[in-house]
């Protein structure tokens, strides 16, 4: 199982390049790129987009345009179990333009429900909460880095 994540990580890690960082003087905001899955990409990136926007030093940036960060959203698992929708959702955090793995967050969460909308309640609340939380800590390191 170790192996498998430490692959995955070198393969997310090496997808593609990034331009040097667009904002080098603004020392107060950190750029972020998201890459958010194809598979679930409106909630990903709707509860992705909604917590960063809860982080004031953030800057959502388009992908390859010179971001400090980039942020890659994947669900890692979603199930019906009995009567509910069950998400978890992971979260690597890279140093741009390296491309260096800095972080990662991980959570899971529930939803009433076993229709295509729990799932995606699911995974937007989820994503949301990831942002604003954990996200948000490995944002404030990386900023007091680029200061």
């Amino acid at each position: 199982m170790r192996a498998l994540l430490l692959l995955t990580l070198v393969a997310a890690c090496a997808s593609h390049r990034h331009e040097p960082a667009a904002h080098p003087e603004d020392k107060d905001r950190l750029y972020v790129e998201l890459d958010v899955e194809r598979g679930h990409q409106r909630p990903l990136g709707d509860g992705a987009r909604a917590g960063l926007a809860k982080v004031p030093f953030v800057v959502v940036t388009p992908r390859n345009r010179g971001g400090d960060m980039e942020l890659q959203v994947q669900v890692a698992r979603l199930d019906v179990v009995g009567q509910e929708t069950v998400c978890n959702i992971k979260i690597l955090a890279l140093r741009l333009p390296q491309h260096d793995l800095f972080g990662m967050a991980e959570g899971t969460a529930r939803a009433g429900g076993t229709h295509d909308q729990a799932s995606n309640d699911c995974i937007e609340r989820l994503g949301e909460s990831l942002m604003g939380g954990k996200v948000r800590a490995l944002l404030h390191q990386r900023l007091g880095e680029k200061r």
